[in-house]
């Protein structure tokens, strides 16, 4: 399942969690997010997306959407960069997906990685890419009420990131 998922999402890797917030959290511990650091997300999210920057010992930072896509705003993620930000987290929020492209470039910018929360929004297409695909990795659910659910609950991380995916792997056993 895990390498038939990442060549859904058109990534080289899929590591499997028990939920979407682990896969959110692990992510954020394999990126080295931890005490201290801030972690920029929309303010219109899941608490899922929360509580794993908070459980990583973060700081998230809310971030106000754009009003006519109710996506993270890139321009305010860009102002809202300090020395202290470790990583972006956009969420492609019931399917739709965020503006990749200026999130990335802001990103690039500013020299921290996104983490993609693709909870809600398998499958979900932008410029021509399975959303998962922009970031340095991607978190998916797969609870019972999600696009693509499981019997209970389940979560799964993609990347492109040889040394992400083996830190991922390695935390995901305990």
């Amino acid at each position: 399942f895990e390498e038939e998922f990442a060549a859904y999402c058109g990534t080289r890797y899929a590591i499997g969690t028990d939920s979407g917030l682990s896969a959110l959290f692990l992510s954020l511990l394999a990126l080295h997010v931890g005490p201290g650091d801030e972690v920029i997300a929309p303010a219109n999210t899941f608490i899922a997306t929360i509580l794993a920057i908070l459980h990583a010992g973060a700081t998230p930072v809310l971030v106000d959407v754009d009003p006519t896509t109710y996506q993270l705003d890139p321009e305010l993620a860009a102002a809202a960069l300090t020395e202290h930000t470790k990583a972006i987290v956009p969420v492609h929020l019931y399917g739709h997906p965020a503006d990749m492209a200026a999130i990335m470039h802001v990103a690039e910018h500013a020299g921290v990685p996104v983490l993609e929360d693709a909870c809600q929004a398998h499958g979900a297409r932008l410029a021509g890419r399975r959303v998962g695909s922009f970031g340095a990795a991607a978190a998916f659910s797969f609870y019972p009420s999600k696009n693509l659910g499981a019997y209970g609950d389940g979560g799964i991380v993609v990347t492109n990131d040889d040394e992400l995916a083996d830190a991922v792997r390695m935390l995901r056993n305990y």
